[in-house]
């Protein structure tokens, strides 16, 4: 018996048969095809057109409000005068009240400079010291632990003086000498660098000159330590050593010390 012709399709006219994901191909040309459709609809707009619009086409915008008049008018120029005018005293206030507690704050200028002192000190010995020698050891734990300890002095200093940036024209010169101990000075000794230490050094001549000349306009005047001296060396010494104290954390003593410096 012969088969019938209607189930023996030529192999090109059969239809394909979904192995693995060819079968999710079907919606997708299923969807294409009718956009195709829609975009064949008369009663709709073209191809052309929907791809030549924007979408500022369809945005409506109303026109702004008009801004409200201004009642009171342009500001005059005796406003402006007044919003522009200067203070007659400046800095007078600074001035007096530098002059007023000058002894306290030469106090923190002098610790200022028993920190530059000990600062050289230990780092001349090290000076040329190659790392790993007990030289540079030496010079990296007393590093190590000076520097956290004047960074506490500065810290102490604005506990005790909360208000000191806007009293006092002193603070600006004092924190950059602070500065200058803290940084510069620490660099050109790990460099061995002398060009480096020569530069500290001009820096601070420049801040200490920047000091003296304020003192002097202010009507005040500058401690010079007499080296000839033996007791104005011996009295430094010791305030420089009562400098270089950690402060007490124990919590036994709660009341402050009596002292020439409240840091």
């Amino acid at each position: 018996m012969a088969p019938d012709p209607r189930f023996t399709m030529l192999p090109h006219l059969r239809p394909p048969v979904a192995h693995g994901r060819s079968h999710r191909l079907v919606p997708a040309a299923v969807g294409l095809l009718f956009a195709m459709t829609l975009g064949c609809d008369s009663s709709g707009p073209s191809i052309k057109d929907a791809l030549a619009a924007k979408p500022e086409d369809d945005i409506k915008t109303n026109p702004p409000k008009p801004r409200p008049k201004d009642k009171y008018g342009k500001p005059s120029s005796a406003e402006f005068k007044a919003w522009d005018r200067k203070d007659p005293e400046g800095e007078k206030h600074l001035y007096k009240w530098d002059k007023a507690n000058m002894g306290r704050l030469m106090g923190y200028w002098e610790q200022v400079t028993c920190f530059r002192d000990k600062m050289k000190e230990e780092g001349q010995k090290a000076f040329g010291a190659e790392p790993g020698s007990p030289q540079g050891e030496e010079w990296f734990q007393f590093k190590r632990g000076f520097i956290q300890h004047i960074d506490g002095w500065q810290k102490r200093l604005f506990a005790a003086e909360p208000r000191i940036n806007e009293k006092s024209k002193y603070i600006g010169h004092f924190l950059e000498a602070h500065e200058l101990v803290m940084r510069e000075y620490p660099a050109a000794f790990n460099e061995s660098d002398q060009t480096a230490l020569d530069e500290a050094d001009a820096h601070w001549m420049i801040v200490e000159a920047k000091v003296k000349k304020y003192t002097k306009t202010i009507g005040g005047e500058f401690p010079v330590l007499d080296t000839d001296n033996a007791k104005q060396v011996e009295a430094h010494a010791k305030r420089c050593a009562e400098a270089m104290k950690p402060p007490d954390r124990s919590g036994k003593s709660k009341r402050r010390r009596k002292s020439k410096s409240p840091i």
